[in-house]
This record gives structure tokens, sequence and C-alpha cells, in this order.
């Protein structure tokens, strides 16, 4: 039998409507702090807002899975109120982040719009942000913060001496490119037309003609996109630049817009970065995963010393194919 406490909220609707119980279940207790059925519905929600692909039916382990992210979250935001931690300027910084979430939609409209369509309140978004910068915060302040900066900097240096080779920058060749764009739209006689066009365009610049001269000429029948770029050289693109000598013009390529032509500039070759140029990045890697570490230590240690409990019965049951 499924063990729930459960609550009732009482929604009282005006007029001659009759008041509706809505029934929400408490499916796991951390210390004092009860997580309900809702919330873990919500995290799937978020998640789809978020980019995700929503999970329509998430299995019981999902389910579980993201029930212990719950349950560590509550871990982590409750030792944060115990010590102090707050988000500075908390209203700012969650409207800079539900911003950044908006600036993945095409409008506002499509944001609320998907909004609406999973049932997500922009109050439990921007909760939800909240509690993830204060989780943000007491991570960095308790365990990332704390690691030590001698030992880190030891372990840098002998991982950049043992795997060096992370660290080379392959080959890469640069290139002018010049991009006829044509319009899916068009007519198949339009279409033909265009493909005329370009090879008489290709042929002028294999006898010489600059860019310049023909974008001049043809510009006003084509649309021409030119830009001067740098790819690896082991890219299928890259490979054709390479072929090329130095200044010679490809034929024309089709591509997803329509037509590319490329111009070979020069092939740079891979080479190895030195430590000083990379120690940043490694040390700030080493660093996070120290913490993390610690971190997940101090998780094993809160669920062995603190009073915490899931109260679903099929969700209990999925602990083992969890780990």
């Amino acid at each position: 039998m499924v063990r729930y406490i459960t609550f009732f909220l009482l929604l009282c609707i005006s007029g001659n409507i009759d008041a509706q119980r809505l029934i929400d279940s408490v499916i796991a207790v951390v210390n004092t702090d009860a997580i309900t059925r809702s919330e873990l519905e919500n995290e799937f929600r978020i998640a789809a807002v978020m980019g995700k692909p929503l999970v329509k039916a998430p299995t019981v382990v999902e389910k579980r899975v993201v029930l212990e992210t719950i349950i560590n979250r509550k871990f982590v935001l409750q030792e944060s109120e115990w010590i102090g931690i707050v988000v500075a300027e908390r209203d700012v910084r969650v409207a800079d982040r539900i911003a950044e979430i908006r600036a993945g939609y095409a409008s506002e409209a499509e944001f609320q719009s998907v909004l609406q369509q999973f049932r997500l309140e922009i109050e439990s978004l921007e909760a939800w942000v909240y509690e993830q910068l204060i989780y943000d915060e007491f991570f960095r302040r308790k365990f990332f913060n704390a690691v030590n900066s001698a030992e880190v900097e030891k372990l840098a240096k002998s991982y950049y001496d043992t795997n060096s080779a992370e660290f080379v920058v392959p080959a890469t060749v640069t290139f002018n490119s010049l991009l006829i764009v044509v319009p899916k739209d068009i007519s198949e006689a339009e279409k033909r037309n265009a493909a005329d066009l370009v090879q008489q365009l290709s042929a002028h610049l294999q006898q010489g003609k600059t860019f310049e001269a023909v974008r001049k000429t043809y510009e006003p029948q084509l649309t021409l996109e030119f830009s001067v770029s740098t790819i690896e050289a082991d890219t299928p693109l890259g490979s054709v630049v390479t072929e090329l000598k130095t200044s010679a013009r490809s034929q024309p390529l089709v591509v997803a817009e329509g037509y590319q032509i490329v111009q070979r500039i020069r092939k740079n070759p891979a080479y190895q970065k030195e430590y000083s140029e990379v120690s940043e990045e490694i040390t700030e890697r080493i660093r996070q995963a120290e913490a993390e570490k610690e971190f997940r230590t101090w998780l094993t240690r809160q669920k062995e010393e603190k009073s915490w409990h899931i109260l679903d019965d099929e969700l209990m049951r999925t602990e083992n194919e969890v780990k």
C-alpha cells in the first residue's frame, strides 16, 4: 500500500460553483521539509522549458532519479539556511536567469505558450531558479573555494605532463568563402538558371578574376555572401580546402544554402599548447572535480545522519535500480 501523507488545499471559487478540493500527496520528507508529487512533476516540466525533451510518461526509475535530485537539493537548502547563505541581489539575478531562458525562444509569446503547454507558472520557475542560485552559492563557498590551491597546482602540472596530447591544437586551414544562396521556394526553371549563372561565375574565378570583380558582375542576379574562415583541416570542408594549392579556387560545392566556392589562403600546422596557456583551465577542472568529490561525501553523510524518508512504495522499490 502506498504510504501517502496527504494534505488538502482548499480552493474557494466564488459564485454558484461549489468549492473544489485539490489533493497533493507528499512522496518524501527531508528532515521537516515535505516533497510533493507536484514538485516532482514540476522538475520534468522545468526541464522541458529549459530545452530538454519532456518525457511524456517517465518510468519509475526516471522519477526516482529526479526525486533523488530534489532530496539532495533539500539538504543543500536546509544547510544553506542554517549557515546563512543568501544570494545578493536576489531579484536581479533571478530576473537575469529568467531572461537567459527566455532568450532561447523566438519571442515572449512563444515562451509564454510553452509555459502554458507544460502547465508551469512563471512563479514556480522563478522559485526553482532561486533555489539553483542558492545551491550553486553553497557549492562554491563550502566546497569549491575550500579546495587546497597548492595541491591543485601540483595535480594540474602532473595532469598536463601525463595528458599533453589533450592540449594539441589540431591543424587548421584558412580560406576565402563565396556562398551563393539559392532560395528553396523558387521554380525549377529558376533553379536551373541559377545553376548556369554559378557555373559562369566559377569559370570567371578560375580564369583569375577576383572575388570583388565577380561580386560586381553577379550580385544583381545572385545572392552572394563573402567571408574568411578558419576550420579544422580534418573535416569534410577542411579536407577540400587542404587539397587545393595556395590561392587556388574550388569548383562550386553543393551545400544546404545553395553553392559554395572556396579559395585556400594557408594551412596552419598543429601545435602543442604550453602549460602556461592551459594551467588555469586544468586547475579549474581539477578544483571542480575535487569539490564534487567532497560534495558527494557530504551528501552521503547527510543521508546517514539526518532524517529523510521516501513515502511512496513504488519509488522506494526502485532504489537498487537507481544505484
